[in-house]
Parts: structure tokens; sequence; C-alpha cells
């Protein structure tokens, strides 16, 4: 069984089913019964989004609806910061930094053994190890 976990980009293009790629790479995998993770991280980025938005109110309906989804959250936590300062530390050292926020996201699939579905692909590339791939990409 496959484990994914969604970036916020990819939560972003499910919620405002702006992507049909994505949105059927996402029910084909719930399809599979594959484990979606969805971050504490991502989240908090998706509710700052709402927070700034112009309509906040139907944004918080149109959130809540999907994290009612078949999702199954997971914190950050000691094992996820200690994995990603390893990447952080390690992308440094080679002159390759990643956003903050995305040096979390890598060091906690990584430690799950998730692969994270983005579209930041250029980022998330650079970190030796993790599995990643872009539901919003025309399949070859």
């Amino acid at each position: 069984m496959t484990t994914y976990l969604l970036d916020t980009n990819a939560c972003i293009a499910l919620i405002n089913g702006s992507a049909a790629n994505v949105r059927r790479r996402f029910q084909r995998a719930v399809g599979r019964e594959s484990v979606i993770l969805l971050s504490s991280i991502v989240a908090f980025e998706l509710w700052y989004g709402v927070a700034k938005s112009r309509r906040t109110e139907s944004n918080t309906v149109r959130l809540d609806a999907f994290f009612a989804g078949p999702l199954e959250w997971t914190l950050f936590d000691d094992a996820d910061a200690r994995a990603a300062g390893t990447i952080r530390a390690d992308l440094e050292a080679i002159g390759k930094p990643i956003g903050a926020y995305d040096v979390l996201l890598a060091g906690q699939a990584r430690r799950h053994g998730a692969t994270l579905v983005t579209s930041n692909t250029r980022e998330f590339a650079r970190v030796p190890g993790l599995k990643w791939e872009d539901w919003a990409a025309a399949r070859r």
C-alpha cells in the first residue's frame, strides 16, 4: 500500500477543483486504498490562506469539507523534526537549501516513507531519498 503526503499546492488544487489531473490521481489513490496523509504544517498553510482571503467564510466551509475527506492527519513530531533538521543541514552544506516549510514536509515525508505529492518539484528534487510525484503534470 502506498502512502502519500499532500503538499499545500496539491491540497489547493483539490479544494479549488482547478487541476483535473490532481483530482483524478487523488481519486485513483483513494480507490486503491492508499494512505493519504495531511500534515499539520499543510493545515497551517491552508488556514493562513483562508485567514488572509477576502472570502474567509466561504473558504472556511470549503476547507472544512476538504478536511472531512479521506485524509489521515499527521502531526509534526520530534522524529519529523530530526529528519527535517538533517535534510536542512545536508542541503545547506552543498549550497542547495529549500524553503523552511518545504524542508519540514520533506522530513516528515521521508520519515514516514511517504511519497510527497507536489507541483514544487524544483525544490523537492534536491532532497536525497525523498520520493515525490507531481500529480498536476500530464502523465507520459
